[in-house]
């Protein structure tokens, strides 16, 4: 086999995203150090930035976090601007809270923790935990990258009552255009989430065409103005986003409005098309006016509240 999976390595055994130039680094935050090469795991580096130092831009050269007793507390915020460069957990592949982490020091003010703004990237099988006891530590992570894909990702923001408020969200897209989001779950249940806390903030940049497939939204809300997925302004979208499969839950006896709070949209450019989705009790209704809600494949409206309210809605067969 050739292109991005050679047989001549160990990485291709383990299933790594790698073309005829890549280098692999690992990174293991109990054993390694940053005097290693990384090109072992026996030989891996002690942090993110030494491994992501070495990687090129372009050559699909990939970083794995090694799964172990700790996790990388990162102390600064990040930024991932290399196109074409992977990050990959090895860890067991569960849903939520997997053991390959990345950590934001519990003193990083930073209003973005991590920011992809490369393209073409693969992120796959690891945990991004956002817990700042600092009020200014909003948002966990930011994509303004394209064609980014997305795979078993747990993304926690909003993991700290002072950090749980108005503006918080786990993930962000500003721009983000075309990317996939797949088998990722988006929030936490441990922590309160405050008016205004989102799973997911669409900021602006108009993306194209993004997709959430199989993927899991929770929050536990304090206020009913607590949301899944907010939308900031108009410029959160052109054409479409969809989501397929994915579960929307509140685990709180406090319900909150809606999953989704959107502007005033272009209906015929923006839509946001919901397939075969769930809502659980606790989450009153998927949007509360006309939105541009796209209800498709025979989708169920489960949950606790009965109507879909006035929102714009087509049944697809």
């Amino acid at each position: 086999m050739s292109s991005l999976y050679p047989k001549v390595t160990r990485n291709f055994e383990l299933g790594l995203p790698v073309g005829p130039y890549s280098n692999v680094y690992y990174v293991d935050a109990v054993y390694g150090s940053d005097g290693h090469d990384g090109k072992r795991p026996e030989k891996a580096m002690l942090t993110l930035l030494a491994a992501y130092n070495k990687c090129t831009a372009g050559q699909h050269d990939v970083v794995v976090l090694i799964s172990g007793t700790s996790g990388l507390t990162l102390d600064a915020a990040f930024i991932w601007a290399k196109d074409y460069t992977h990050l990959v957990g090895m860890c067991a592949p569960v849903q939520e809270g997997k053991r390959a982490r990345i950590f934001a020091a519990s003193d990083l003010a930073a209003p973005v923790f991590f920011t992809i703004s490369a393209q073409g990237c693969i992120f796959k099988d690891f945990y991004i935990f956002h817990g700042p006891d600092e009020a200014a530590a909003l948002g966990n992570v930011l994509v303004t990258g394209e064609r980014n894909y997305f795979e078993n990702v747990h993304f926690a923001g909003a993991g700290h009552a002072t950090n749980a408020i108005d503006g918080a969200y786990s993930l962000g897209l500003n721009g983000g255009g075309e990317s996939r989001f797949k088998h990722c779950q988006f929030g936490l249940t441990t922590v309160d989430a405050a008016t205004g806390v989102r799973a997911v903030a669409l900021i602006g940049g108009y993306p194209p065409r993004v997709v959430f497939e199989d993927c899991f939204f929770g929050i536990t809300a304090s206020n009913a103005g607590a949301m899944i997925v907010e939308a900031d302004d108009g410029a959160w979208c052109i054409e479409y986003m969809l989501f397929k499969d994915c579960i929307f839950y509140n685990c709180a006896a406090t319900a909150i409005d809606t999953a989704f709070e959107l502007p005033t949209v272009d209906t015929n450019n923006q839509i946001v098309m919901l397939v075969n989705c769930t809502r659980s009790p606790g989450i009153d209704d998927w949007e509360d006016s006309a939105k541009a809600i796209v209800f498709c494949g025979g989708m169920p409206d489960q949950g606790a509240g009965t109507s879909q309210g006035d929102m714009v809605v087509y049944t697809v067969a």
